[in-house]
């Protein structure tokens, strides 16, 4: 019936550490869906100059030339390594109201 102390330390040590890892997993994923917020929607009244998007960025532009109810989703590219500019039009992206 005795039990070896070292034997219940470590059973101790290990749901400390699991318990740590667990708070550490969980301020991980806390901040990864913070940061994965949706940025605010802001909707361009002409195109953007080439080159002024950043590669993989998005940005809106309604010029009056796609369906109603549509405008242009611009994904910048890269001149420099050769990606191209993607230009589609869209369903008009929901704007958040200003506080």
């Amino acid at each position: 019936m005795n039990s070896h102390p070292c034997r219940t330390w470590n059973i101790g040590q290990r749901a400390t550490m699991a318990a740590a890892f667990s708070a550490a997993a969980f301020c991980a994923f806390a901040a990864g869906a913070a940061s994965a917020a949706p940025a605010p929607v802001e909707i361009l009244k002409e195109m953007p100059p080439q080159g002024s998007v950043r590669q993989g960025h998005v940005v809106y532009v309604d010029d009056g030339r796609c369906p109603e109810g549509e405008v242009k989703r611009i994904i910048g590219g890269n001149q420099g390594t050769g990606v191209a500019r993607q230009v589609e039009c869209v369903k008009r992206p929901r704007v958040p109201a200003k506080p």
